[in-house]
Parts: structure tokens; C-alpha cells; sequence
């Protein structure tokens, strides 16, 4: 129930260097033309998660571009309608019971979650819980870098529109009942998780993230919808030395699309590009 936060906020922050041993993972992939240095991104966050780790920083200072998963400075919003199947034609009384509990623990209209697709639902209960826990869309890391890559006239890259995000949400299995039956299922351990991902990414504690990758799985489809589908279009672009002719890149993504045998650093290696991790990890004192 964490793998999306889709929102149109920014903000500036300023850049310093960090001295903390332990750091967010980033990663390093060159085949000997093109230099990629990826962070993975939480898409909220608070100030204490900034600095970004200083070997990073420094690769900005050489940076050709930034590539993100969509560029979501660009304000216009593309126009959509609900399709049915929507969320009160799915749920049974049990789940809209606790459905009906969660809006009003969030301050939600219970209506405006019943009368929206299920994965819609969700995006709103995600943020909405998100806000209640002191994170804000405007401290997400995509957000900072976005901005900060604006300001200085850098290129921006985005592996997909926002738009595309929007139709592969709409083409989920059952209008994904099953990433809204999880969210209220699991609803007691949503704070506690949400609380040790942002600790995790923190540490770079890569062990504890693949646990949380699991931890936060839906169907094998969606799964594949969200992550696997996406990492493979993505490595397809990177590769492509017209679409990333040589120079250095940096590469901002959310923080799961890195984990596990299908996310990018593996993929990319299956690729023939090298790949090194370049911060030291520690383990994460966080549970749920």
C-alpha cells in the first residue's frame, strides 16, 4: 500500500553535504558511454530527510540531465473521468464499514471515496494518511530535485507522462479492488510500515526495504502493472544511446522500482552495464 503517491506539489529546498555513515542507497551504471547515479525517491517526505547523501550531490555538479518517472512540475493535469466498476459497487458491508472508519479517522468524505475507482480510493487515503503522519508531497525527493534541476536550466527527462500513469491505474485489475481490499485490511499496520519505509530508505537499510517490498505487495498482477512492467519499458529507454546519447544523468525513481531481481540496477546490469552501489547501509532499528 505504499508503492504510489501521485501529487503536483513542489518546493525548493537548499542542497548541503551530509556527514551521516549511514545514507539513502545510490547507485552508479555506466556502460562506458553514458553515466547513470540513481536515488531512489520517497514521494513525501519531512526535512529530516534531507541532506541527500553527499556522493550524490557531487554527481549533480557533472550532471547532463535529470531523469524522473514523469515530470511532475508540468501543472497541467490531464482531464479524467471515473469508470465503473467504482467503490461501493465492489466492497461488502464488512469493507465498507471499515472503509467509512478510515475516512473519518482521515477526515475524508466517506462519499467521495465510495463514488471513486478503488484505486483512486486508495491515492486519496494514502495522502490523507501521509498528511495525519506530518509528511508532506512538497518534501518528496522527485519534488526537491525537480525543482532544484528547474532553477539551474538542467534537462529533464521523464520516463512516462503523467497522463500514462493515469490510464495504467484505470487499466488495474477490477479498477484495483485489490490495492483498496489490502489498504483496509491491513489498515492497523499502515503507520507503523509507513514509518520504518521512510526509516529504511534513510539507512539505506536494503535488507529491511526487500522485506517491505513484499510486506506491501498486491496481486501478481497489479504488482506487475506498477513495478515490473514499468522498470523493464524503463531499462528499454535508458538503453537507447539516441533517446541518452553519452554524458552523465542523474536518475530519480521510486525507491521500490530498485529492489529485487527485476528493478533497475539488476535490470540495467542485464543489460551489460555496470553497476555499483555507492553508499554504505545500515541496518534500520524500525518495525511493524
Amino acid at each position: 500500500m505504499l508503492k504510489s503517491f501521485i501529487s503536483k506539489l513542489f518546493i525548493v529546498l537548499p542542497f548541503l553535504a551530509s556527514s551521516a555513515f549511514a545514507e539513502p542507497m545510490v547507485w552508479h551504471a555506466t556502460d562506458g558511454h553514458r553515466q547513470f547515479t540513481i536515488l531512489g525517491s520517497i514521494h513525501v517526505g519531512t526535512q529530516d530527510m534531507y541532506p541527500l547523501p553527499e556522493i550524490f550531490l557531487n554527481h549533480w555538479q557533472a550532471a547532463d540531465g535529470l531523469i524522473v518517472e514523469a515530470n511532475i512540475l508540468d501543472t497541467k493535469m490531464p482531464s479524467f473521468t471515473f469508470n465503473p466498476p467504482l467503490t461501493h459497487a465492489l466492497l461488502n458491508e464488512s469493507d465498507t464499514q471499515k472503509l467509512n472508519q478510515i475516512a473519518k479517522q482521515l477526515k475524508l468524505a466517506p462519499n467521495d471515496l465510495a463514488y471513486a475507482p478503488p484505486w483512486y480510493s486508495v491515492m486519496s487515503i494514502q495522502l490523507a494518511l501521509a498528511y495525519n503522519l506530518g509528511l508532506q508531497t512538497e518534501l518528496g525527493v522527485d519534488y526537491i530535485l525537480l525543482e532544484r534541476a528547474a532553477n539551474q536550466s538542467m534537462p529533464i527527462h521523464q520516463l512516462e507522462s503523467v497522463a500514462k500513469q493515469l490510464d495504467m491505474m484505470k487499466k488495474l485489475p477490477n479498477n484495483g479492488l485489490d490495492m483498496l481490499l489490502e489498504t483496509i485490511h491491513d489498515w492497523d499496520e499502515v503507520d507503523d510500515q509507513l514509518d520504518c519505509l521512510i526509516a529504511a530508505w534513510q539507512d539505506g537499510d536494503k535488507e529491511k526495504l526487500d522485506r517491505l517490498f513484499i510486506a506491501s505487495s498486491y496481486s501478481d498482477e497489479t504488482d506487475f502493472m506498477l513495478i515490473d512492467q514499468r522498470n523493464t519499458n524503463w531499462v528499454e529507454q535508458l538503453s537507447d544511446m539516441e533517446k541518452y546519447p553519452a554524458g552523465n544523468y542523474m536518475l530519480v525513481v521510486g525507491a521500490f522500482h530498485l529492489i529485487g531481481k527485476q528493478g533497475l540496477p539488476n535490470l540495467l546490469k542485464e543489460k551489460g552495464f555496470s553497476v555499483q552501489l555507492l553508499t554504505q547501509t545500515e541496518k534500520s532499528q524500525c518495525e511493524w
